[in-house]
């Protein structure tokens, strides 16, 4: 007996085997045809080539025994080669990069107190020797960027808005990166000055629309939303204000700009009409499509939208809670359908006291994806992921039912390193180490511990970028980094 997709059971006679088998053969198969993978099936380990130095525990793990001997201090790399890195005072949270060009996020108090305050521009022409090109220190630079600094690769436009502490807004800042990647230039200061207007809408994430004329943001508290139009990035101009729920966390936009789909916590996605925003409506609404929730995930942080054969999708990350990345089939968008989930072998249920084990004075973030990209939004073929202590992980899409893993770089852990790191949230987040122990689990018999994190492993939390056979990553305690895919690995074919 053996138990169908809907649960019922069936038996099958010695018959009715050979007569399955022989139409599967009549089909075309060369032997029995293979059953779909379950929609949480384990994603298979990447199988590292000459030069790699592979994890030695589970997929994603960065295991006690190798913080503890110090193992984890020299990394782990399959199939990514590091070419270099410019760690400086580290990374807050979310970066942007362009071009040869990174831009390193701010988080207060570090934004302000840093030797070199500010969003700090790292120059990479000299792909070999990386060099602080400057500093951003316009008032949302210095606000605390969080996840708003972002750039439209189309247009050159790098924006960002001062979060504050968690949730704030308040003044946004547009960049010509364009021009010259290593000196951004303020487009929208007053009179010359690096002062900018500032205006009513909320900040903690935020996001491009693909055309560029849009660059939307959100707030954790009350629902916060806002469209800001950036036809004129002189002039940015808030065309919508609203509110949708009780958080809103990262966005994704339609290829149109029609559809708008919110990141929600508790664990879910929103789907949006945004098109009065796009066509310029005089009194724009949101109206909701749809609300996708899940029970696996504990806060979801963004979507991306794209398709494949024709066929519309998203994939949808999850921030906290282990859940992974899953791909939704959105082809009837008001019952998103999910057809995969991506997660690291370290972030199933089984391994709970693990993850426990190993994260526990380590901040709120484990082994938990955090920002997403895709190689190309039409048929990709790859995603690159930040994971948080589990580095970074990219996989093969190219069978969205049947992924692989096909690279990861986690980069080593900064021990003895955090006050020279003013500027990393996984250094200096204030509440990491409390919350690690309530999110993964605590140590048994252990009270929380307010004291520093240890940095045993980084946190890795930006939103990779493919460059051909190269990838533009940055993590908190190792600043920004150039990654090569070895040989034969990526671009794939």
């Amino acid at each position: 007996m053996r138990p169908l997709a809907d649960g019922k059971k069936t038996s099958f006679t010695t018959g009715a085997a050979v007569a399955a088998l022989t139409l599967s053969l009549a089909a075309g198969g060369a032997g029995q045809a293979a059953a779909a993978p379950a929609v949480d099936a384990k994603v298979p380990r990447a199988e590292c080539g000459p030069g790699s130095s592979p994890e030695t525990g589970l997929q994603g793990q960065v295991p006690l025994r190798d913080r503890r001997s110090g193992r984890s201090q020299k990394g782990y790399s399959c199939n990514l080669n590091l070419v270099s890195r410019y760690q400086g005072q580290g990374q807050a949270t979310v970066g942007a990069s362009y071009g040869t060009c990174q831009y390193l996020g701010t988080i207060l108090p570090g934004a302000v107190t840093a030797k070199r305050p500010g969003v700090n521009v790292i120059d990479f022409s000299d792909p070999r020797r990386p060099r602080l090109a400057g500093s951003l220190v316009s008032p949302a630079t210095l606000g605390g960027t969080w996840e708003t600094l972002k750039v439209h690769e189309g247009r050159g436009l790098l924006a960002a808005v001062s979060v504050g502490a968690l949730s704030g807004g308040f003044f946004v800042s547009v960049y010509d990166v364009k021009t010259d990647c290593a000196r951004p230039r303020l487009l929208n200061g007053i009179k010359g000055t690096k002062l900018t207007m500032p205006g009513a809408f909320p900040g903690h994430e935020a996001g491009w629309s693909p055309d560029g004329l849009t660059y939307w943001t959100t707030g954790t508290v009350g629902g916060t939303i806002a469209a800001l139009d950036m036809k004129n990035p002189r002039s940015p101009r808030v065309i919508y204000n609203g509110t949708t729920s009780l958080v809103n966390h990262g966005i994704g936009v339609s290829a149109d700009g029609k559809r708008l789909y919110a990141a929600n916590i508790p664990a879910g996605i929103v789907t949006f009409d945004s098109s009065d925003v796009q066509r310029r409506a005089r009194h724009p609404r949101l109206r909701q499509i749809s609300e996708t929730t899940w029970r696996d995930g504990l806060a979801t942080q963004h979507s991306l939208p794209f398709t494949d054969r024709g066929r519309p999708y998203l994939a949808v990350v999850d921030e906290l809670g282990s859940g992974g990345v899953r791909i939704l089939d959105i082809s009837n968008e008001r019952k998103p359908r999910t057809v995969r989930k991506l997660r690291l072998e370290v972030n199933r249920p089984e391994h709970l006291r693990l993850r426990a084990a190993d994260n526990a004075r380590n901040g709120i973030f484990g082994y938990d994806s955090h920002y997403c990209t895709l190689d190309r939004p039409v048929d990709p073929t790859a995603l690159a992921c930040g994971w948080a202590q589990s580095g970074i992980r990219v996989f093969d899409i190219r069978d969205l039912k049947r992924p692989r893993e096909l690279a990861y770089f986690n980069p080593p852990g900064q021990v003895g390193r955090r006050h020279a790191l003013a500027n990393s949230a996984h250094a200096f987040v204030p509440f990491g180490a409390y919350f690690s122990d309530i999110l993964n689990g605590g140590p048994d018999g252990q009270a929380p511990y307010t004291g520093e994190p240890d940095m045993t492993a980084d946190w890795c939390m930006s939103p990779p970028r493919f460059d051909r056979d190269r990838l533009w990553v940055s993590c908190d305690d190792n600043g920004a980094l150039l990654l090569r895919f070895a040989r034969h690995t990526f671009p794939l074919r």
